[in-house]
């Protein structure tokens, strides 16, 4: 009852602030989209005519994936750095609750409401380009939420990290640039992104999406190594994140930004 407390709270805090914030929720959308356009039209003009629909589905997927991906990743650390910056984040160490609980739930509803930021851009990539993707929800979903497991615990360690360093908006910035190079390179590439996290994943729900293959279709073994690789991940990320509070707590670096 008390998780689901704060994640109500938390999903009612994250509302309020898209719709307060609004314009800058659209301005936010406009940008990745117009990311969306760059690769669009570079893959048009310079990619292989006879792979062109595969290529363009292919940056849809990633494009909207990447942008799933920050929401976590950066989200957490953003979120410490911001309580930090306001004074509230000591008050938050301070609660009955522990702070990566309430760092998840805030998460957690961040993600809820940006699905419809999320379906408005795949949407509108799949318009502009005429490519439409195999939404099977049945299937997509549930390596989705696998795949966050894993995403989450990187977003862990960037927070823990946070705690320590306070100002980390470089840091921050570049990890976009790592995430989108990680997100738009394929398997096939460089298979040994399979064990890097969130990109077995995604791999699956490229062969869900644009190979048009179902969830029955994947090997079960391939289903527990996403499994065993997202727990792990989320396990490191975990504790690096109580490692870092615990020595924020020691120093006395809640009360400081």
């Amino acid at each position: 009852m008390v998780s689901y407390n704060i994640f109500i709270a938390n999903l009612r805090r994250e509302f309020i602030y898209m719709r307060r914030y609004l314009p800058n929720t659209i301005s936010e959308l406009i940008m990745f989209y117009i990311v969306f356009l760059g690769f669009f039209f570079g893959i048009t003009l310079v990619g292989d005519p006879s792979q062109l629909d595969y290529n363009i589905q292919m940056v849809i997927l990633n494009y909207v994936f990447w942008f799933l991906v920050l929401t976590v990743t950066q989200g957490l650390g953003w979120e410490i750095s911001n309580e930090a910056g306001q004074g509230t984040l000591e008050q938050l160490s301070m609660t009955p609750y522990k702070l990566w609980i309430i760092m998840f739930a805030r998460m957690t509803s961040t993600i809820i409401i940006n699905l419809i930021s999320i379906t408005v851009l795949l949407v509108a990539a799949m318009l502009t380009s005429s490519q439409w993707l195999n939404i099977d929800l049945f299937s997509i979903i549930p390596l989705l939420l696998l795949t966050l497991v894993g995403v989450f615990g990187i977003g862990y360690a960037l927070a823990g990290i946070t705690i320590v360093l306070k100002q980390v908006d470089y840091i921050l910035q570049l990890f976009q640039f790592v995430i989108m190079a990680m997100t738009f390179v394929p398997l096939t590439v460089f298979p040994i992104l399979k064990y890097a996290p969130f990109m077995f994943g995604l791999q699956l729900i490229r062969d869900i999406a644009i190979n048009e293959l179902s969830l029955y279709e994947i090997p079960l073994t391939d289903i527990l190594f996403l499994i065993i690789n997202s727990c792990l991940y989320f396990i490191i990320g975990i504790t690096i994140f109580k490692k870092c509070e615990k020595v924020a707590k020691l120093k006395g670096l809640f009360g400081h930004y």
